[in-house]
């Protein structure tokens, strides 16, 4: 039990570590002009959306597509990282491999596994702020970081759709109770599809990792 107490006091301070580093690192090194491809696909979903292209007005076609891309996209990720931490031995590569291993078990197992994805995601956080020299190809890579920053980006906003939020925002502007985000649910999934996506991508973007 004492171990067990040692290892969430550990994993409590490098959260805390995390997320007071995090503003500084976003100020510094985020590339904001990247928030312009989510937008801009939301934006195009949308319209494709109100055009009924594909039948996607349905949101059930839609929902049955994204289900079908979305964990591709995760397992893509999981598998490049996988490939390349054979290639190099890098374990910047273990590191997004165990990342994209929760996300799509999260997406595989439902909304009731999210405390299973956070409880990953702390572990990780852990790992990197205890063991910062395994993966200081990945802690370098400006344009990795910013694709996985860009996952959760989009996974925040999936989830403010999904729990109602901006229709509640929405509310408040329309003083209209009545009122829900066209094709909010369209939205949700094609966000949560593009942040798999920003995740694949964030393997290739590491030059060759060091040999350990």
């Amino acid at each position: 039990m004492g171990s067990l107490t040692s290892w969430a006091i550990q994993c409590g301070n490098a959260l805390r570590r995390f997320l007071r580093a995090l503003p500084a690192w976003v100020r510094r090194d985020f590339i904001w002009s990247l928030l312009l491809i989510p937008a801009a696909f939301t934006v195009l979903v949308y319209r494709l959306s109100a055009a009924n292209f594909q039948g996607w007005a349905n949101s059930d076609v839609f929902k049955s597509l994204m289900e079908i891309v979305h964990p591709a996209f995760l397992l893509g990720c999981l598998l490049l990282s996988l490939v390349r931490l054979l290639m190099t031995r890098d374990r910047a590569f273990a590191f997004l491999a165990v990342l994209s291993a929760f996300v799509l078990g999260r997406e595989i197992m439902g909304q009731g596994s999210t405390i299973i994805l956070l409880a990953g995601l702390t572990g990780l956080i852990a790992y990197a702020d205890r063991h910062p020299d395994r993966i200081v190809t990945l802690r370098q890579a400006k344009w990795a970081l910013n694709l996985v920053a860009l996952c959760f980006v989009c996974y925040l906003a999936s989830q403010l759709l999904d729990r109602g939020v901006i229709k509640r925002i929405g509310w408040l502007i329309l003083w209209d109770t009545s009122w829900k985000p066209p094709y909010a649910s369209n939205l949700e999934e094609a966000l949560e599809a593009l942040g798999g996506f920003f995740l694949l991508l964030s393997p290739l973007t590491i030059r060759g990792g060091k040999r350990r």
